[in-house]
């Protein structure tokens, strides 16, 4: 009678040991995936506006990661996702609890375009649970940012709007 109940209990803790060994096994990976871009244009040069594009992700708490001055580009470290900054969309709705554990860089690039220079923004994000899009709350703060350090120190104001000199 007892060695029917120690065959028992030895199956259900080698049954219990060889599962929880498989739990820290990997199984799956993060992928990458990359958000569209949004972009302002200012009447400036390159070179001002990627030093700029640097300052005001200083200002914001990132760390930069490369800055490329032949390129134009500036990728910061990889950070944890905030709760509104991407989603999954799910039944035609935005789904924000899929991003829990999920990773993103912001990647700014510079660019001519006509006699502006353009300064476009995305996220590359890193997540296991599927491509996400961006809700662009951090590419907006970020654009903000550097709409205000890309202001002229003149500005002439009238009753149709404000100008710079």
């Amino acid at each position: 009678m007892i060695k029917p109940i120690q065959t028992i209990i030895s199956l259900i803790v080698i049954a219990w040991l060889s599962s929880s060994a498989m739990c820290t096994k990997v199984v799956t990976y993060a992928k990458d995936y990359q958000t569209d871009s949004i972009d302002h244009s200012y009447s400036s040069n390159t070179a001002i506006a990627l030093r700029q594009s640097q300052r005001a992700l200083e200002s914001l708490g990132y760390e930069i990661s490369r800055v490329d001055e032949t390129r134009f580009n500036i990728i910061t470290g990889w950070l944890p996702t905030k709760s509104d900054s991407h989603y999954m969309p799910l039944f035609k709705r935005r789904d924000y609890s899929a991003n829990a554990g999920a990773y993103y860089k912001l990647v700014v690039s510079i660019s001519t375009d006509a006699n502006k220079i353009k300064v476009s923004v995305h996220t590359i994000i890193k997540a296991i649970s599927g491509k996400l899009k961006s809700s662009y709350v951090l590419e907006n703060k970020f654009l903000k940012r550097l709409d205000n350090f890309m202001r002229s120190p003149q500005i002439e104001m009238t009753n149709v709007g404000v100008k710079e000199r």
